[in-house]
C-alpha cells in the first residue's frame, strides 16, 4: 500500500497546506499573539487542523475503499440529521445557523455533508440499471435535493451550489444521456428566476448585484470584493514581501484569512506566488482525474469524479470572487483556508483519492466490480493524459 501512494496527490496536499500556514503566518505570527491565548492564535490553530487532517487522510486510505461504499447510507443519513438539527439548535454566527460550537472550535456539518453526498451517489449510480432513462435520475436527484435544500436555507448559498457540478459530472461519468442532462440544466435555469425573488436574502442579492452592476449598489456592499482585487493587484510580480500585507490601509481585506487567503499570497507572494498555488491545484485536479480515468471498478471510478469536480468547483469559485471575476459566495480555498472542517474533508476527499489510486488494477474482475452493474461510460479526460508519463 505504502508503496503505490500517489506521491503528486501527497505532495501537492503539503505544499497546498504549507502555503495556507505561511499566510497564516504573516497574519498573525506565534510570537506576536497580543496577549491572546494559544488557543485565538489562528496559525497554532491551522497548524492542529492539518496535523490532524494529515493523520485522517492517512487512516482513510488505509482500508479499502469499498468498506465506505457500505457505510455511505449511514453517512449521509447521520449528515442529513445533523444539517436539521443544526437548523433547530445550531447557534446563529454573522447571520447564518452553519456550525456546532464544540468548546474553542465549530464543526460544520454542510462540509462533511460534501463526502458523504459523493459517497452515496457513487453507490446509487454504479447499481443503477435504467441510468439512460428518467426514472433512473429520481434517486440521484433526490439524494441531491435533500441536502442542497437544508444547507441553503443556513443560509449558504455558496456551498450549495457545489453539488449541482458534481451531479452532472457523476451523472455523465456513470453514462446518462446528454439530452436529459441538458433538459435538466433548462429547468434549473427557469428556476432561478423564481428562486431570485422569492428565495434568495438580500444580502445574497446584493452580492450578484454588486458584481453585476458595481455601481448600483451601496460601496460598503461592494467593499470586500474590491479591497481584495486591490490587494491582489498590489502584490504585481514578485509581492510586497512576507508579512507586508493584510492590515494596511487601502489593501484591508476583513476576514481575508478564511475566504480571501488568495488575496493574502496574492499581494505578499506576487504573481509568482500566486500562480505556483494556481499550478499544484490544477496539478492536483489533474492527476485526480487520471486517476479516474485509469480506474476500472465503478463506484472507484465515480467516486474519484465526484470528489473532483466537487472540490474543483469549490476552488474555481474561491478564486474567481477574490479577483473579482465572481460574486462573493463564502467558500474556502481547499487546502489553503483557515478551517478545520474545510481542512479535514479535504484531507477526507484526498485520502479517499489516494485509496483508490494505490488498489488501481489493469482490468476487470469480479472483485473490482464489487456488484456494480452500471457500465460507466467512456470517462477520457484528454488534457490530462499526459500526466501518466
Amino acid at each position: 500500500m505504502i508503496g503505490r501512494v500517489n506521491k503528486t496527490i501527497v505532495a501537492c496536499v503539503l505544499l497546498l497546506a504549507g502555503a495556507g500556514l505561511l499566510s497564516l503566518w504573516t497574519q498573525a505570527p506565534v510570537t506576536d499573539l497580543g496577549g491572546s491565548s494559544v488557543t485565538k492564535s489562528i496559525f497554532l490553530k491551522q497548524a492542529t487542523f492539518l496535523g490532524v487532517g494529515l493523520a485522517v487522510m492517512g487512516l482513510v486510505a488505509v482500508p479499502h475503499y469499498q468498506q465506505y461504499r457500505r457505510g455511505s447510507w449511514f453517512l449521509w443519513i447521520a449528515c442529513i440529521i445533523a444539517l436539521a438539527f443544526l437548523l433547530a439548535k445550531g447557534r446563529y454566527i454573522n447571520g447564518a445557523r452553519h456550525w456546532f460550537s464544540l468548546g474553542p472550535f465549530t464543526v460544520q456539518p454542510a462540509e462533511f455533508c460534501k463526502i458523504a453526498y459523493v459517497l452515496t451517489l457513487s453507490r446509487v449510480l454504479m447499481h443503477s440499471r435504467n441510468i439512460q432513462a428518467w426514472r433512473g435520475l429520481a434517486l440521484p436527484l433526490l439524494l441531491t435535493a435533500v441536502p442542497m435544500a437544508l444547507i441553503v436555507v443556513q443560509p449558504d448559498l455558496g456551498t450549495t451550489l457545489l453539488f449541482i457540478p458534481a451531479l452532472f459530472a457523476m451523472l455523465f461519468t456513470a453514462g446518462a444521456r446528454k439530452v436529459h442532462l441538458a433538459a435538466m440544466v433548462l429547468v434549473m435555469v427557469a428556476v432561478a428566476v423564481p428562486g431570485w425573488k422569492w428565495g434568495m436574502k438580500d444580502y445574497q442579492k446584493n452580492r450578484i448585484l454588486s458584481f453585476m452592476f458595481p455601481e448600483k449598489v451601496a460601496p460598503e456592499i461592494n467593499y470586500q470584493r474590491e479591497q481584495s482585487v486591490k490587494a491582489c493587484s498590489a502584490g504585481r510580480l514578485w509581492g510586497r514581501g512576507l508579512g507586508e500585507g493584510g492590515q494596511s490601509v487601502p489593501f484591508y481585506v476583513p476576514e481575508r484569512h478564511t475566504d480571501f487567503v488568495y488575496s493574502i499570497i496574492a499581494e505578499e507572494m506576487g504573481f509568482f506566488g500566486s500562480t505556483f498555488v494556481l499550478l499544484l491545484l490544477g496539478v492536483y485536479f489533474s492527476k485526480s482525474l487520471w486517476i479516474a480515468y485509469q480506474s476500472r471498478e465503478p463506484f472507484g471510478r465515480l467516486m474519484v469524479v465526484g470528489l473532483t469536480v466537487l472540490f474543483a468547483t469549490q476552488t474555481f469559485i474561491n478564486i474567481g470572487m477574490t479577483i473579482g471575476v465572481a460574486p462573493i459566495t463564502g467558500v474556502t480555498l481547499p487546502f489553503v483556508s483557515y478551517g478545520g472542517s474545510s481542512m479535514l474533508t479535504c484531507a477526507i476527499s484526498a485520502g479517499l483519492i489516494l485509496n483508490v489510486s494505490a488498489r488501481w488494477q489493469p482490468g476487470f474482475s469480479s472483485r473490482d466490480m464489487a456488484g456494480g452493474s452500471v457500465e460507466i461510460s467512456n470517462f477520457q479526460p484528454q488534457a490530462v493524459k499526459w500526466l501518466a508519463h
